[in-house]
């Protein structure tokens, strides 16, 4: 790691290059990183929608198409109840037409059929004892199957103990019966059955109605369904058995999360709550993403479950193939970028370069300052090359004036020698005979001048004195004029806050006028919720119309028939009744799913209103605290308000104590000058008696000296011609 920095600091293009590439490197991974996550929170929001949408789809076609099964087991079971409407004579042929007529009119049905207790229907079973369509019992017990256009009937045996008649006779509504194999022309499919309890007027139980509906259109749908590339829907009945799966090897067996320890609970739990749930599932060596959405028909008991299933593989795919994406698009970036980076460095540095070499040639090759820079651009590099061109003319004007100037000091020098050494002897002879009088005359003007110099230190004392109380006195004043400013901030900070307190004050009388508008719309929402439940019973109340109507039509077909040829036109009749009938119980349906959707969302609209309630509510609390808040900071700035006053009080009296303090300073300074010029007067007297020998000692003294160091700088100045010839020749010019 040293090796490599050291390498890096010997080279400005390295440093550069591995700077820029240290940041672009740092903020590409950035960026990456941060690319990734939001890549991966929007995926995995996308593909939640995706399952909750594909799963809530499959789920309503599901229940829909069972419903329709449903409802049309439910008209049999009306008709049926109204049995003793019908003279006795007739109600077995009723019943087969009524029979009959649904598997004619609803294409996915494969059988419809219903069990009579002993004598509940007519009371006639010893009549029809081992006849057409009954058994040795004589109960009316009639199967009707339809392979294509083919309706027949045959007796349904094995209904003592079967759970397809003892359980609906038992409950109060109708069931759906677990999915069975069924053989229809030949070919075995899965039905799913609907049976309902008949009833007496009394409400008893007399007998059980039902009809099958093929699997195959609900399977067809389900599989094929677009889930990834090998997810699938599977659908799994109330007792976990799987009605449709992956293939047909899985259809009829439990469902294994269904049986699972670790899951079944949750199946458990959605019975109860009629919430999805989900969980991870392993199946064929491979682990699954499973969703169950159960679904409730009507009134029946039985809950049965619509189940997507994706592999984790195939969803994590996805993810990984942006991720991969993402990482190859910022490395080529990253290449790319760093690329051009070291282009540019490179071209830059190759321009440095020439300087550099420039000038170690004048540093340490021959000193050529002839050499120019090629200015090849404006900028800051083109810059510093054309102002180092003009230096070096700079520089090799002056070295030339300095070559010719080192000539004539050679020769001058050299002259200037030989006198200065006859004068050295003369004054050094001179020196000597006036040394002796001129130490007794120093030795008197050295005690004068010890005493001026202890004057001369009282008054700088002095001085200094008076310039530390006009410092005080600064400082004071500073000080006075500050907290006066503090003062007047603290002031105006008080009346801010007294506005702030007018705004708080409105702010919280809006927040109240807010919750009370926000209370009232919750209300009317309210109300409009329960408005629309009214409306979604009067909508089941025409639908029970139009299935009175349709059964009434019915009733009018059979007896037209009867009639034979003169009944014909009140057939006709019959039928468009019975049109009408269906499409007011289609349109009721519509209006039905209508108003659901209309109450789902006012429900929505109350609870967003409701939530929007609480916020207020926190914003009213809120309010409430702000408002408390700046009443302390209030207090607290009138406070320190009246505390400043009284600092400025103090301070102006510490000025007025300094201002005495620097008048009895300025009266020590005058004195003190008085006795200094005194002193000065006896320092002249002094002066005056030794100045003669002193002036003729100094004058020897500075003559000799001046003469020895003249003849010192003789000697050194022609050494240091010389010296400066041999740099000047060094350059070239």
């Amino acid at each position: 790691m040293a090796k490599l920095t050291g390498y890096i600091r010997k080279s400005l293009s390295r440093r550069l290059a591995f700077g820029i590439g240290l940041v672009l490197f740092i903020i590409l991974i950035t960026s990456g990183v941060v690319v990734m996550i939001g890549t991966s929170s929007n995926y995995k929001k996308l593909l939640g929608n995706y399952v909750d949408a594909t799963i809530d789809k499959y789920t309503e076609s599901t229940s829909k198409i069972i419903l329709t099964e449903y409802t049309i087991c439910t008209e049999l079971q009306s008709v049926m109840e109204r049995f003793y409407e019908i003279p006795a004579a007739s109600r077995r042929t009723y019943m087969n037409e009524i029979l009959k007529d649904v598997l004619k009119n609803n294409e996915g049905l494969v059988d419809s059929w219903c069990v009579w207790e002993p004598n509940a229907l007519d009371g006639m079973d010893a009549k029809y004892a081992n006849t057409k369509y009954h058994d040795e019992t004589g109960r009316y017990i009639p199967y009707w199957t339809k392979v294509g256009d083919k309706i027949e009937c045959t007796p349904l045996t094995d209904y003592v103990g079967s759970f397809w008649y003892e359980n609906p006779l038992k409950s109060p509504t109708g069931i759906l019966i677990e999915p069975n194999l069924y053989e229809v022309g030949g070919k075995t499919i899965w039905v799913c059955g609907v049976a309902f309890p008949i009833h007496d007027k009394e409400g008893r139980p007399i007998g059980v109605v039902g009809i099958d509906m093929s699997l195959d259109t609900l399977s067809s749908m389900l599989k094929s369904a677009k889930i990834f590339d090998t997810g699938y829907l599977s659908l799994i009945s109330d007792s976990g058995l799987k009605a449709v799966g992956f293939n047909e090897e899985d259809e009829g067996n439990i469902d294994a999360d269904f049986s699972s320890e670790k899951t079944k609970a949750l199946f458990s739990n959605a019975k109860t709550t009629l919430q999805p749930f989900v969980c991870i599932s392993k199946e064929r060596n491979t682990n699954y993403f499973r969703v169950i959405n159960p679904f409730k028909i009507n009134d029946a008991k039985e809950i049965w479950f619509v189940g997507l299933n994706i592999p984790l593989k195939e969803m994590n795919r996805i993810l990984l193939v942006f991720r991969l994406v993402i990482i190859v698009i910022f490395a080529v970036v990253l290449i790319l970028t760093s690329l051009v980076s070291y282009l540019v460095i490179r071209s830059f540095s190759k321009e440095i370069k020439l300087g550099v070499d420039a000038m170690k040639n004048i540093a340490q090759g021959d000193g050529d300052l002839t050499v120019r820079m090629k200015v090849r651009s404006e900028d800051e590099l083109g810059q510093m090359y054309t102002y180092f061109n003009k230096t070096m003319e700079k520089i090799h004007g002056s070295i030339s004036e300095v070559t010719e100037a080192t000539h004539n000091l050679e020769t001058q020098g050299r002259s200037l020698q030989d006198s200065m050494n006859d004068t050295a002897a003369s004054a050094n002879q001179i020196t000597a005979n006036i040394e002796s009088v001129n130490r007794q005359i120093q030795q008197q003007g050295n005690e004068v001048k010890l005493a001026t110099s202890s004057i001369n230190q009282i008054n700088d004392n002095v001085k200094e004195l008076i310039r530390d109380i006009q410092e005080q006195s600064a400082s004071v004043t500073e000080s006075s004029s500050a907290i006066e400013e503090m003062v007047a901030n603290i002031q105006s900070v008080t009346n801010v806050l007294v506005k702030n307190s007018d705004s708080i004050t409105k702010l919280k009388e809006f927040s109240e006028n807010g919750n009370d508008s926000i209370q009232n719309t919750v209300a009317s929402t309210i109300k409009i919720k329960e408005q629309s439940e009214t409306l979604l019973e009067t909508s089941n109340v025409i639908q029970n119309i139009a299935h009175q109507t349709n059964l009434l039509a019915m009733n009018a077909a059979i007896e037209a028939a009867h009639a034979g040829e003169a009944g014909a036109g009140f057939s006709v009749v019959a039928d468009e009744i019975r049109k009408l009938a269906e499409d007011s119980n289609t349109q009721g349906k519509k209006i039905s799913s209508n108003f659901k959707d209309i109450l789902e969302t006012v429900g929505d609209v109350t609870n967003a209103v409701m939530a929007m309630q609480e916020i207020f509510k926190q914003i009213y609390d809120f309010t409430n605290k702000v408002s408390e808040q700046e009443s302390l900071i209030m207090h607290a700035m009138q406070e320190q308000s009246e505390g400043g006053s009284q600092v400025l009080e103090a301070i102006k009296q510490i000025n007025e104590i300094t201002v005495n303090v620097k008048q009895g300073g300025s009266s020590m300074e005058s004195e003190s000058i008085s006795v200094n010029d005194k002193m000065n007067s006896l320092l002249r007297l002094t002066e005056e008696i030794t100045q003669s020998m002193s002036e003729m000692q100094a004058g020897i003294e500075s003559i000799n000296k001046s003469i020895n160091v003249v003849n010192d700088l003789t000697h050194q100045n022609t050494m240091s011609i010389n010296s400066l010839g041999d740099a000047v020749g060094k350059f070239k010019v």
